[in-house]
């Protein structure tokens, strides 16, 4: 399993000796977290649009010229699923096919056309894989490991170039707050991947 360098701030260590148990110290203050399973860097909220219509009320894409949102939503999700696929968001020869192999691997007609049921797949997967505060959050629980910690989403960016996107969390010590005081010790960015980053607090 890859590992994942956090940097935790040596004043939260101080603050709270019980704050990383599962982390294993390194050198100086970098503290070495194994990355936790995330979501597939393609899904980002930017495509959540795709709910304001049922199935039954999305157009039927077929095989012809232009781009459109709903046939790039088509091509993410197909190479989710597996069937790689030009994110270009015009449903060419290439497209059609790997609309065949998906229909063919979920056990509906193979068409190449995205009809109610195709829908039905793309817009039943991307809801349980979309990348949420929930998940941001559960991600950081898990990469942190501490029962004192509180997180809070401060923030949101998705990362164009790299298909990527990340939640701002801020993390706080019950036990500091209890004793009166902010309880925040420390930002970070939580990527769509599981990847958990110490950051700066935002601007």
């Amino acid at each position: 399993m890859k590992k994942l360098l956090i940097l935790v701030p040596m004043f939260a260590l101080v603050a709270m000796p019980l704050a990383v148990q599962s982390v294993e110290a390194s050198s100086g203050n970098e503290l070495e977290v194994e990355q936790v399973k995330g979501s597939d860097p393609l899904i980002t909220p930017g495509y959540s649009p795709i709910f304001e219509w049922t199935p039954e009320e999305q157009p039927i894409l077929t095989k012809g010229p232009g781009a459109s949102f709903e046939k790039e939503f088509l091509q993410v999700m197909l190479t989710h699923f597996g069937f790689e696929t030009e994110i270009d968001g015009i449903f060419g020869e290439h497209t059609e096919q790997q609309v065949k192999n998906l229909q063919a691997d979920q056990g509906i007609t193979q068409s190449g056309i995205v009809d109610v049921d195709t829908w039905t797949i793309l817009q039943e997967e991307y809801g349980e894989k979309i990348f949420t505060e929930e998940k941001a959050i559960t991600f950081a629980e898990e990469a942190l490991n501490n029962d004192d910690l509180r997180f809070g989403i401060v923030g949101y960016k998705d990362v164009i170039p790299e298909n990527r996107s990340y939640y701002k969390v801020q993390a706080k010590s019950q036990e500091l707050i209890d004793n009166g005081g902010s309880g925040t010790v420390g930002y970070y960015d939580v990527y769509n991947n599981g990847e958990v980053v110490e950051s700066d607090p935002p601007k």
